[in-house]
């Protein structure tokens, strides 16, 4: 624990800004879809185990990739399987702009022309007329 990790508010399961070093992929905070103010830190030695790392969940809501080599995030943006991917910034995008999750993060898609349907119901009738 590098800091954080007190409970916080009056009820429910909140807790305070937290970040936690030298986890595992093996741990439940790292195969958890955790949400709130809780930063796992793993080092990792390449570009492709930072993937499969990220990929080794049965998750897959957003991803943020920080680097200065646009190409890296590139790569990692193709390589993520999440529905949603920041590159150098985080929550960016408009109302127009849809994500949705993968994996057990849901199938639901927000925001755009794909949230619209979430409201509808595809209906195919057949009939032999003669």
């Amino acid at each position: 624990l590098v800091t954080g990790g007190v409970a916080g508010g009056q009820s429910g399961y909140f807790v305070q800004p937290t970040v936690l070093r030298d986890i595992s992929a093996e741990m439940d905070i790292f195969q958890s879809e955790v949400f709130g103010p809780v930063l796992g830190i793993m080092p990792f030695d390449t570009e492709q185990q930072a993937w499969d790392l990220a990929n080794g969940t049965d998750y897959g809501l957003v991803a943020g990739i920080f680097s200065n080599d646009i190409n890296r995030c590139l790569r990692g943006s193709r390589a993520l399987r999440a529905g949603q991917v920041f590159v150098n910034e985080w929550y960016a995008g408009g109302i127009e702009t849809p994500f949705g999750g993968t994996g057990l993060s849901g199938f639901g898609r927000e925001k755009g022309q794909e949230a619209l349907y979430s409201y509808v119901q595809t209906k195919n009738i057949a009939i032999r007329i003669s």
